[in-house]
Order: C-alpha cells, then sequence, then structure tokens
C-alpha cells in the first residue's frame, strides 16, 4: 500500500491505456460521465483512469470495453509507442546516406553541418 501523498508509479502500459482509453471514448462522441454510467464507475474514477492516475482491474477493464464497443484486447496496448527520436534518426541516417553519393551535395552539405555543429569552417 502507498504512503499517503505518495504518487503511485505505474508502469507505462497503464499510460498508454489511458491514451487508448481517452481516444476511443472521444471516437464515440462519449463525456467520461456516459462511460462512467455505461461501465458502472464514477466520472471522477474515469478522469484518473484517463490520466494514468489508476490502474484498473481486468474485470472493469472488460467492463469499459463493452462499454465503449470494442474488445478488450483493442483497450490493452501491446507495446510501447515508437521512440520519436529514434525514428528521427534512422530517417536522418538514411537521408544522409543517400545524400552522400551527391558530390554537389555534398559540397553544399558539409558547410551546413560544419555551422550547425559549430566545427571547423563555420564562422
Amino acid at each position: 500500500m502507498a504512503k499517503k501523498g505518495v504518487p503511485i508509479r505505474h508502469a507505462g502500459v497503464v499510460e498508454r491505456f489511458a491514451a487508448r482509453l481517452r481516444e476511443l471514448r472521444l471516437a464515440r462522441g462519449m463525456t467520461q460521465a456516459e462511460l462512467a454510467q455505461r461501465a458502472s464507475v464514477t466520472p471522477n474514477y474515469v478522469g484518473k483512469l484517463e490520466n494514468a492516475g489508476a490502474a484498473p482491474g481486468i474485470d472493469l477493464v472488460e467492463r469499459l470495453a463493452i462499454a465503449l464497443g470494442v474488445t478488450v484486447a483493442d483497450l490493452l496496448p501491446t507495446s510501447a509507442p515508437p521512440d520519436p527520436h529514434a525514428a528521427l534518426k534512422r530517417q536522418a541516417r538514411h537521408l544522409f546516406d543517400r545524400i552522400t553519393d551527391d558530390d554537389q551535395a555534398l559540397t553544399f552539405l558539409v558547410p551546413l553541418l560544419a555551422r550547425l555543429l559549430g566545427g571547423p569552417g563555420s564562422p
């Protein structure tokens, strides 16, 4: 049991569940109060779930799924969302690999990169 006033740290799946719950509720044009009524919980608790302030039991996940007209699996994200920084790095590497084959592009690119990095050749 958590000490009073000390926030509970949930696993990442709770945040992903919270985002998915909110996304599905909004996609159906439902308010938190409407979802709460259909799932037999309080609107405050739906708010806690959507803010990742609470982790629901599996029975509640089922009630929420039924209230939203989806499967339990639709509410339970199986993996973390992709890291946007890693995706940008992969994209930059791919573009860089393509551009290094072009001598004219390299003539333009090298001074630009030097300026961006503040290295030799930068003003």
